[in-house]
């Protein structure tokens, strides 16, 4: 695995527990004994199965037990489906709880947003969210379709794991600067997403240095590049609001 990923990534990868843990807890693990519909229970059990796929995967194949990484690997066709579904779904649910929250702010007279700038508001509050969910969904399925290519397998792999950083380590880096009172500047907010470009760019270079094709790690660092630039550019545009109105 070290031919084509960086080294000791499986030991690394296990920093996504306490990442996950961490980043969650104040909306959800925190609130587990509290009221909550059994969809958010559904959908953060599959997303820990995701996370830990995400972890024992690269274990397996480091410990050369190839056979079980394959049947855990034919798992995931039953269980990434549900948590692209489940996914869907929550995006969906805090598309149109931010347009009726709104609105009902525009009938108690707290706000003179017209319709259309409802949705356009509506759109623009899970752009993260629902990159984070087309940059998996593009990855996991390119992971699949190149599942007998090792190397173009493996960094397709890594790269949506990467995107388990966005929900995680984004939620904890903002709980640490509300917590000591620091400005959420455009360095905290972005963090996470110019480390996934460094990220790739090293792997680039390591799998160059190895003497691989860095073909699916550009294609990686591409399809982030292109969809960092829709967050930057597009979350107020009638292009965007006008995709999620069709999606959702």
């Amino acid at each position: 695995m070290n031919k084509f990923l960086f080294p000791n990534l499986s030991w690394l990868l296990l920093l996504l527990i306490p990442f996950t843990f961490l980043g969650f807890y104040p909306s959800y693990f925190s609130k587990l004994l509290s009221p909550m519909d059994n969809f958010y229970h559904i959908h953060a059990f599959l997303m820990v199965l995701w996370v830990a796929l995400a972890i024992i995967q690269p274990f397996l194949i480091q410990q050369k037990k190839t056979k079980l990484h394959k049947v855990i690997g034919k798992a995931s066709y039953l269980i990434m489906p549900l948590v692209f579904i489940a996914g869907y779904f929550v995006i969906r649910h805090t598309y149109f709880t931010n347009i009726s929250s709104t609105m009902e702010q525009v009938a108690k007279g707290l706000s003179k947003l017209t319709p259309e700038a409802i949705a356009a508001k509506a759109a623009a509050a899970i752009v993260v969210g629902l990159m984070y969910f087309i940059w998996l969904l593009t990855f996991y399925l390119l992971a699949v379709i190149n599942r007998k290519k090792i190397l173009f397998h493996a960094t397709y792999m890594f790269a949506a794991i990467l995107t388990i950083l966005g929900p995680t380590v984004e939620r904890l880096t903002y709980t640490v600067i509300t917590y000591f009172g620091w400005p959420y500047n455009f360095i905290f907010q972005n963090g996470v997403l110019f480390s996934i470009l460094l990220l790739l760019v090293m792997l680039i270079i390591y799998q160059r240095k190895k003497g691989n094709s860095v073909k699916p790690a550009t294609i990686a660092l591409s399809i982030y590049a292109a969809g960092i630039l829709v967050l930057f550019f597009l979350p107020e545009t009638i292009a965007w609001q006008s995709f999620v109105e069709l999606i959702m």
